[in-house]
């Protein structure tokens, strides 16, 4: 875990780290980053489990938008704290279902002329998973 105290001992790591205000800007980032991407996740998916088709693109980009801001202010978050959050088990657990949140998004692409039983899948998995991620992240707090 080299890698993971390098990371905290950079700069802007550092800095993050020693500002009375810096730290929850980016943390208030996250959140909104989250709130974003779950506020276009959840009607999304909705949408797609009814056959409607017809917002899911500009829902996507809200999301899309979403989780950049969240990915962004995460990775600002994580690098205060890398070592600690590599040997959380809540953390891992979110990473691992993030990873199968962002897998699925990509089915999300491929599902418009697709029956609809496969799009409303692709929309239960979505909204397990993404919930799977707050709910993991939420709990890193409490670990």
């Amino acid at each position: 875990m080299e890698w993971a105290a390098a990371l905290e001992a950079q700069p802007f790591a550092q800095a993050l780290r020693a500002s009375r205000w810096t730290y929850p800007l980016v943390n208030t980032g996250h959140i909104l980053g989250l709130a974003m991407l779950i506020g276009a996740i959840i009607p999304m998916n909705l949408r797609l489990l009814r056959g409607d088709l017809r917002a899911v693109q500009l829902l996507r980009s809200y999301a899309i938008i979403g989780l950049s801001i969240a990915a962004v202010c995460g990775g600002l978050l994580f690098s205060v704290q890398a070592t600690d959050y590599v040997a959380n088990s809540w953390f891992r657990a979110k990473i691992a279902r993030l990873v199968l949140a962002l897998l699925n998004a990509a089915l999300h692409l491929q599902i418009a002329d697709q029956p609809l039983p496969r799009q409303r899948r692709v929309a239960v998995g979505s909204l397990g998973l993404w919930t799977a991620v707050l709910l993991c992240g939420r709990m890193i707090a409490y670990s």
